[in-house]
């Protein structure tokens, strides 16, 4: 997962970019990047690590001042590839500089595409200068130029498959990419005569702009200082994440036409009404990703109160998109602090969004049983994963998902809890109302 942010006629453009690129981080914690433009040249600076810490290698006042300009694009990326041998030599960050003409353009890409094979025919074989798929996007786009450059856009990416948000910067033109599946968010932000583009509409939020609108499927929007135009890509079937909506976005956006925050509270009080669990104590969510799912749940009272039992610390990533396993195993261990005064004798019901490695909860049952617990139940809020995603999420492998190799009871026992219960396929189809438009290939294996 990859996030977005880009900004257009912006006084200090690079300061509120990365303002913005902050706000989203919760979606990738691996690089950060950005290019500005001045109405003329390019200024690009990528780096290692959070927002923060990209662009705090140096003095950060010292990076934001070399990137000139009203205009940006920037990505926060984590990888959902397989790491090859001589990335180290490569430059796997983005947005990706290309040529076009006698000027340039940068493109920053959230997605995945599973169609390489055929693109890198497309390309001619020719070598990349990353491992990225995104950069085939920005090649072909170089090898068929014509001179406009929304018309050639608009020729390129129907030879693309798979899922792509996609923000590109020219020296005087921010045009944002809404593959026409939908399967990625991406929205318009205004503030006074400035725009902005963003992954989420919480990254708005933190540059104090006016969320506006998300982006149709299938839309080229292109904003330069006429004003706004857009063009659409052909028509297809909607696929978007649901995954989005249940784990990946912040409460505090819109996605896919839904606040966040009250689909998840929707949602746990539907766990609670299809997995019940009468005379439980408390109900404790894994933070902080299932807070909102954990408060729904515990709503009617009938399977325990809401208790936070467990604190996160926040100085610490996201297990989830770390990039190894020992990674995530390090991250665990650290991330979490216990409340045991309100675990001893308790029958808990500790609420999750997804099990997709299990890495996160089998601690979490240790350290409860450690503490006294009396009895520990599993309620998740998402259908049992049990299929590598194609689409961005870096699920890559079937021995990876712990769903793709036991049922529930076994996955209950490996991890140590009384029951285990998920929420159900239809229950969840259910919930988003319009199940048809949305992607359920970790779930059901079906690819588009």
């Amino acid at each position: 997962m990859c996030g977005i942010a880009g900004a257009f006629n912006v006084p200090k453009a690079a300061e509120e970019t990365v303002m913005a690129l902050h706000g989203i981080q919760h979606r990738a914690t691996d690089f950060a990047g950005i290019v500005t433009s001045d109405g003329t040249n390019p200024y690009p600076y990528a780096g290692v690590g959070v927002v923060r810490k990209a662009f705090e290698v140096e003095d950060p006042d010292k990076i934001l001042n070399k990137l000139h300009g009203r205009h940006s694009i920037g990505h926060i990326r984590y990888s959902t590839a397989k790491r090859k041998k001589d990335d180290k030599y490569r430059n796997n960050t983005q947005p990706i500089l290309g040529n076009y003409g006698t000027s340039w353009f940068a493109l920053a890409h959230n997605g995945n595409l599973p169609n390489t094979r055929r693109l890198k025919n497309l390309a001619n074989n020719r070598t990349m200068a990353t491992n990225m798929d995104t950069e085939y996007i920005v090649r072909l786009l170089e090898q068929r130029q014509t001179g406009d450059f929304i018309k050639d856009l608009a020729k390129v990416l129907p030879t693309i498959k798979g899922s792509y948000a996609l923000g590109i910067l020219l020296p005087q033109m921010l045009v944002a990419v809404q593959g026409p599946h939908n399967n990625r968010p991406l929205c318009l932000g205004k503030r006074g005569t400035s725009y902005f583009i963003c992954s989420e509409s919480c990254g708005l939020d933190n540059v104090d702009a006016e969320f506006v609108r998300e982006l149709d499927p299938g839309e080229i929007l292109c904003i330069t200082k006429e004003g706004l135009s857009s063009t659409f890509l052909p028509a297809t079937d909607q696929k978007r994440c649901f995954f989005e909506l249940n784990y990946f976005s912040h409460p505090a956006s819109v996605v896919f036409g839904r606040g966040v925050e009250e689909y998840q509270l929707r949602l746990g009080a539907m766990l609670e009404k299809y997995c019940p669990t009468p005379g439980a104590d408390i109900v404790v969510p894994v933070p902080d990703s299932a807070e909102m799912i954990a408060i729904g749940y515990a709503t009617s009272g009938a399977s325990g109160r809401y208790h936070k039992a467990i604190r996160r610390n926040h100085y610490v990533g996201r297990s989830f998109i770390e990039a190894s396993q020992a990674k995530r195993d390090t991250t665990v261990a650290n991330k979490f602090t216990f409340t045991p005064r309100a675990i001893a004798g308790k029958s808990i019901v500790i609420v999750d969004d997804s099990i997709v490695r299990g890495t996160t909860l089998r601690r979490i049952v240790k350290k409860l049983r450690h503490y006294g617990a009396k009895e520990v139940h599993l309620r998740i809020g998402t259908p049992p994963i049990g299929h590598p995603c194609r689409y961005g999420i870096d699920i890559s492998t079937y021995k990876e998902l712990v769903a793709s190799r036991l049922n529930p009871q076994q996955i209950a026992e490996e991890l140590g809890a009384d029951s285990l219960m998920f929420f159900p396929l239809e229950a969840q189809k259910e919930l988003l109302g319009d199940p048809q438009n949305f992607c359920y290939a970790c779930i059901t294996g079906e690819y588009w």
